[in-house]
C-alpha cells in the first residue's frame, strides 16, 4: 500500500510570478504615462526612448518590490490570487465597475470642491496652477490610478493587514485591522503627494500640508475600500476617474 505524501502534507502557495510580471508590465506604461505628462507640463523636450527607460527603472525600483510584497502577503493570507482576473475584480463584475465609476466621480468632485473652499488659504502658486486638460490630464489620471494603487493598495495596505494578523494572530482579517491598515497605508498615499506640491509653492505651508492630507486621505480610504472589498482594477478605475474628473472635465469644460 502506497501513501499519497502530497495529500497529507499541504502545499505552500506559490509566490504568482506570471501575476507580478503583469503589473510590470502594466506599470511600465502607467509611469510612461505619467513622466510624459509631467514632460508637457513643464515644456521639457525629453526623448520618448529616455521616458520608456526611466519608466523601467521606476517600475523595477518601485512597483516591482512593493507589489511583490502584497502578492507574497495575500498569498501568506490565503487570499485568492493565483488568477490574475481574480486580483482585479473579485465579483459581480458589471456592479463592481460602475460603483468603481459613481466612487470616482464622487471622489473627483469632493477634491474639486474641497479646493475651492481652502482657496483662499492656499499659496499664490498653487491658487493659481493651471492643469493642463485634455490629453495630458488623461495620462496623469491613467499613470497615477494604475501605480498608486499597486503600490499604497496592493502593496502598502495588503502587507500592513498581514503584518497585523500575523502580530495578533488573527486567521481571519478583523474589521477593526483592515481600517487601521487603511488608514495608515493613506496616510502613505497623501504624504507621497507633498512632494510635488512642495516644489509648485517652493515650501510647505501648514494649511498645504492638511489640505493634501485631507483630500486624499478621504478618497484614499475609498480606494482601500474598494480594493479589498472589490478588487485592484475596481479601486484602479475608481481613482482614474477621479483623476478625470480632476484633470480633465473641470479645466475642459469649466475655466
Amino acid at each position: 500500500m502506497t501513501v499519497d505524501v502530497s495529500s497529507i502534507v499541504p502545499s505552500r502557495p506559490r509566490f504568482p510570478l506570471k501575476i507580478l510580471g503583469l503589473l510590470l508590465f502594466i506599470s511600465v506604461f502607467a509611469s510612461f504615462s505619467t513622466i510624459l505628462y509631467g514632460t508637457t507640463v513643464t515644456h521639457q523636450a525629453v526623448s520618448l526612448l529616455e521616458i520608456l527607460l526611466i519608466a523601467g527603472l521606476l517600475s523595477a525600483i518601485i512597483t516591482a518590490p512593493l507589489a511583490g510584497l502584497g502578492l507574497w502577503s495575500r498569498s501568506k493570507q490565503d487570499i485568492e490570487d493565483s488568477s490574475f482576473t481574480r486580483l482585479l475584480v473579485k465579483d459581480e463584475l458589471i456592479f463592481s465597475l460602475l460603483l468603481a465609476i459613481a466612487l470616482g466621480i464622487l471622489c473627483g468632485i469632493f477634491v474639486v470642491l474641497s479646493d475651492k473652499a481652502f482657496y483662499s488659504f492656499l499659496p499664490t502658486a498653487i491658487r493659481d496652477m493651471e492643469l493642463p486638460g485634455s490629453l495630458s490630464g488623461l495620462l496623469a489620471a491613467f499613470g497615477a490610478g494604475v501605480n498608486e494603487e499597486i503600490w499604497f493598495r496592493l502593496g502598502v495596505l495588503t502587507g500592513l493587514i498581514g503584518l497585523g494578523r500575523w502580530l495578533l494572530k488573527q486567521t481571519q482579517t478583523s474589521a477593526v485591522l483592515f481600517w487601521v491598515a487603511n488608514i495608515v497605508s493613506t496616510l502613505l498615499f497623501g504624504a507621497a503627494h507633498l512632494p510635488q506640491f512642495a516644489l509648485m509653492a517652493n515650501g510647505l505651508s501648514s494649511i498645504v500640508i492638511g489640505v493634501v492630507l485631507f483630500q486624499n486621505g478621504i478618497v484614499g480610504l475609498i480606494f482601500g475600500w474598494l480594493y479589498w472589498q472589490r478588487g485592484l482594477l475596481v479601486a484602479m478605475l475608481a481613482h482614474i476617474t477621479a483623476d478625470i474628473v480632476i484633470h480633465v472635465v473641470i479645466p475642459t469644460f469649466f475655466r
